[in-house]
């Protein structure tokens, strides 16, 4: 089925949500959706209209909001927009931080229930007063994983003779359609179902993904036809500046140099796909995926804390289980002609440093405090990954409003007992030196530079809910990044909760 939109708009009043979700079923029904999935989508409209509006209907209320049914093809997306309104939770206050803020300020952007029924559910709040809730359900051939594989044929080789103990013949290429079984296999096989990026278990997902370009798959295969090793592009978030990752090699073919070949195959390729550049994230456990990654050029500049969930590594052992957190490297494959960046004031020489590790210098813009928002309303997205308890705010452009809207995006975070959030900071804005400040007396300490495609370079700061980071746990390979982890630390210890 052909990706298509369909629109419907709704007055803010509960008497109509069966005609939304009649639509909803209807359109599940076409897709190929089950009862059991079509029920889910159901249940949870109604639970995400019911929350608009409740607390938007008034008897004399003749406005309206619009949903978007868009259809793709691994799935439903449903689309919620609607005018900025506020949501008055059952307690009185939530503390972010030092600052009480009264529940009249506060907007609940998600619900559990929802985020359990829905495979995604993410946040976009528009400077035209509106708010965007997306959510999306996979069909049923998108979510059939690679489930006992270790039992089937050929899947999880019991070669007992090392690959270093004999010659083996393989080439680097990109993955064929028909070979993204054998690459969800050669996942299962290396990690079990463990691994941190879940799509790679799903091969029609696999396929789908490298069809639209969102995910660029290249696989070591042998002259016996045996995929044995496989890395990716990601392109979800920015196309042109993706993120390499997804890098995982069969066990019994580790140690023959086949990794050190894909990346120097797939950093040849970024350089003829014409990308402005490429960044990984390197776990922090152990030094060995950074020494990788800094041998192909791939330079530091920024350290996530506590980014994912406890992870288990063969072959090393941690001093005790812990979130892990990652470092961000960056290459450039062709420098921007020119930037001017507007960092602040506190943190200009340690930035700058980063764009210097990395073979850049940008123009240095002048700091102007006087200068204020031109627009009422900020725009701003928000997404949270639950399995790793995570969220990001990216902060598109800044409003008037900027310090109440960030304020209660954190506290409806923290209700939901995310651990660590993340705020976005376009370093072109001259608006990100003033605000810097503010949101690090919120809590906010820095992160980071992440560099972006079209000048959307990001100043990176982070956000602790209510837990502690062991920096003597975090290994740090290069000098660089010592020295970002030294700066990182530092400007955590005056945060209350925080770090130690």
């Amino acid at each position: 089925m052909k990706n298509h939109k369909i629109k419907i708009g709704l007055p803010y009043n509960i008497d109509y949500l069966p005609i939304l979700l009649n639509a909803i079923r209807i359109m599940a029904k076409i897709m190929g959706f089950e009862k059991n999935d079509i029920s889910k989508l159901e249940i949870a409209t109604e639970e995400a209209i019911s929350n608009v509006i409740r607390y938007k209907y008034t008897k004399d209320d003749e406005s309206t909001f619009e949903v978007i049914l868009e259809v793709q093809a691994m799935g439903l997306m449903i689309i919620i927009k609607e005018n900025n309104i506020q949501y008055i939770p059952e307690s009185d206050h939530h503390i972010v931080s030092n600052i009480e803020i009264p529940k009249s300020e506060y907007r609940d952007f998600s619900s559990i229930m929802v985020k359990r029924l829905m495979d995604k559910v993410w946040f976009h709040s528009l400077g035209n007063e509106e708010i965007e809730t997306h959510m999306f359900r996979y069909l049923k051939k998108y979510k059939t994983q690679t489930t006992g594989l270790e039992n089937s044929h050929n899947t999880c080789s019991e070669n007992t003779v090392l690959p270093h103990e004999k010659h083996v013949n393989y080439v680097v290429r990109r993955m064929k359609p028909h070979e993204a079984i054998a690459v969800s296999k050669v996942a299962y096989c290396t990690y079990g179902n463990t691994y941190l990026h879940a799509d790679i278990y799903y091969p029609d997902r696999v396929r789908e993904l490298n069809k639209k370009k969102q995910l660029l798959s290249f696989i070591a295969i042998t002259d016996v036809d045996e995929v044995i090793a496989h890395i990716a592009f990601e392109r979800s978030t920015d196309k042109n500046i993706p993120e390499i990752g997804v890098a995982f090699t069969k066990p019994e073919y580790r140690g023959i140099g086949c990794m050190n070949k894909m990346m120097s195959t797939s950093m040849d390729e970024a350089k003829k796909l014409g990308f402005t550049g490429v960044f990984a994230q390197g776990v922090t456990s152990h030094p060995y995926s950074q020494k990788s990654l800094n041998k192909f050029g791939l330079r530091d500049c920024a350290l996530l804390l506590s980014s994912f969930r406890t992870l288990t590594f063969e072959d090393i052992t941690l001093e005790k289980p812990h979130r892990e957190s990652v470092v961000i490297s960056f290459r450039y494959m062709e420098f921007p002609k020119k930037m001017i960046i507007y960092p602040p004031d506190h943190h200009s020489e340690i930035i700058i440093g980063l764009y210097e590790n990395i073979g850049f210098s940008p123009e240095i813009g002048k700091s102007n405090f006087d200068l204020t928002p031109s627009n009422s309303s900020s725009e701003i997205s928000v997404s949270t990954d639950i399995d790793n308890q995570t969220a990001n705010i990216k902060v598109v452009t800044f409003g008037k409003n900027i310090l109440t809207e960030v304020r209660r995006i954190i506290n409806n975070i923290c209700a939901n007992h995310i651990s660590t959030v993340f705020i976005r900071l376009r370093l072109v804005d001259p608006l990100t030196a003033k605000y810097t400040s503010e949101f690090e007396k919120m809590g906010f300490f820095f992160s980071g530079i992440h560099p972006r495609s079209f000048a959307n370079d990001e100043l990176i700061l982070q956000y602790l809910n209510n837990h502690v980071v062991d920096f003597d746990q975090i290994k740090m390979a290069s000098d660089k990044g010592k020295e970002i982890l030294d700066y990182v630390r530092k400007h955590s210890e005056n945060t209350t909760g925080f770090g130690k």
